[in-house]
């Protein structure tokens, strides 16, 4: 059993026949990500993924399905790192799949260099409006802009 907050709700990712923790209040994942997963080369039986910006873990959750090899994501918003977490663990991934808390500027140190088959990022797009324009939901603000 997954083990939900008050404002977030357990949707299917149908064709993986798996599950992901997801909020109103913060980003999720949208058609963009889906396309990048399904579209991008990962080895098959084995191999080593990184997902950079992973949000809720929706990439990582739907490579597992085409892959083998092992996935860590990266998200530097704990919320959502922390629904990736939870979604890893609710589907039984934990052994393939691991989530890293912090920012992109510090990865290389903690992954190293030259050690992963396949990098996936679906970053912020946009670029960083006035602040009259930002969401006011940080969640949302930080996930579609390069603040």
């Amino acid at each position: 059993m997954v083990n939900l907050r008050e404002d977030e709700r357990l949707d299917y990712l149908l064709a993986e026949d798996l599950r992901i923790i997801q909020s109103p209040n913060v980003f999720s994942f949208s058609l963009d990500a889906v396309l990048l997963a399904r579209f991008v080369w990962v080895p098959i039986q084995k191999g080593k993924i990184v997902d950079l910006c992973s949000g809720n873990g929706v990439i990582p959750l739907f490579l597992s399905a085409r892959t083998k090899g092992t996935i860590t994501g990266v998200e530097i918003q704990e919320r959502l790192y922390d629904m990736a977490v939870r979604s890893i663990e609710y589907n039984n991934l934990e052994e393939r799949l691991h989530m890293i808390h912090g920012d992109l500027k510090d990865v290389p140190k903690e992954l190293g260099y030259e050690k992963y088959d396949v990098v996936t990022c679906n970053p912020p797009y946009f670029p960083t409006p006035s602040n009259e324009e930002i969401n006011a939901n940080e969640h949302l603000a930080i996930a579609r802009h390069e603040i």
